[in-house]
């Protein structure tokens, strides 16, 4: 009687185990099923944000590249237009006159070659591979030397530390932030002075644009201080992971302070 009270509680134990054993690989496969789906929606969404930033970046440079564009078209109608117009008054004169004046076509020779010169340096400045071999710093070098050429306002560049790799896209992205930084301070606040510091951090560089033009009243909304595209530089700045602060007081100047990581 005892050996098969024993039998029967060995098949129970033996039953119990197996639904047990059924019961952990249901939940187990159940829970490697949910799992996978979480993951896999977790990736999806993954996905989906890394192309909503690939869409807002080519976006944010298809916007850098149009206003480049632009302050570009109108640099070269006020400057090398004004050059080449200017020369062609003058062989105009030269042409009507009986006697060749060696000092007019001595001028009209260097307005030619200011007018080229000019030419050359707008076209490395939207040149992106240009950009991406010479470094932030330098090309920004190279566009205040432009500008301090042409005389209307004076710029300096400076920097504190080592420089550091940067990726590629954000190297032109925070370029083309200082260019229309540099744009603003001379067109909009009618600058005559503009200091750039480059600061080298392990993370990342801080560059400060600061002026001493007219600035504006930082309690009126960006997008009501018209013309000055100041919330696309801070917009431009967050898509490369950076971040942006303006500060401006009015018949003084403005300070705009560019963060971007490295990375």
């Amino acid at each position: 009687m005892g050996t098969i009270d024993q039998s029967k509680e060995f098949a129970v134990a033996i039953l119990a185990g197996t639904f047990i054993f059924l019961l952990f690989s249901v939940f187990l496969i159940a829970y490697i099923l949910i799992y996978r789906k979480k993951r896999n929606r977790h990736f999806e969404e993954i996905k989906l944000i890394n192309e909503k930033y690939r869409n807002e970046l080519v976006q944010a440079q298809f916007e850098i590249q149009e206003q480049t564009f632009n302050n570009i078209s109108q640099e070269i109608h006020d400057n090398v237009g004004q050059l080449l117009s200017l020369a062609k008054v003058q062989i105009n004169i030269m042409n009507e006159s009986e006697i060749m004046s060696r000092d007019m076509l001595n001028e009209v020779k260097e307005n030619v070659g200011k007018a080229m010169t000019d030419l050359r340096d707008i076209a490395k400045s939207l040149n992106a591979e240009h950009i991406r071999l010479l470094g932030v710093y330098t090309a920004v070098a190279a566009e205040a030397e432009r500008i301090n050429k042409a005389g209307i306002s004076k710029v300096v560049v400076s920097s504190e530390g080592e420089e550091y790799i940067m990726n590629d896209q954000k190297k032109i992205i925070l370029f083309r932030i200082i260019q229309e930084s540099l744009q603003n301070s001379i067109k909009h606040a009618e600058a005559s002075q503009i200091d750039i510091l480059f600061l080298y951090h392990k993370d990342n560089v801080q560059v400060t644009v600061t002026d001493n033009g007219k600035g504006f009243d930082t309690e009126i909304p960006f997008e009501k201080n018209t013309g000055l595209g100041l919330q696309n530089i801070k917009t431009r700045a967050a898509l490369t992971g950076g971040q942006c602060t303006i500060e401006s007081i009015l018949k003084e100047g403005t300070t705009i302070k560019i963060i971007i990581p490295y990375e």
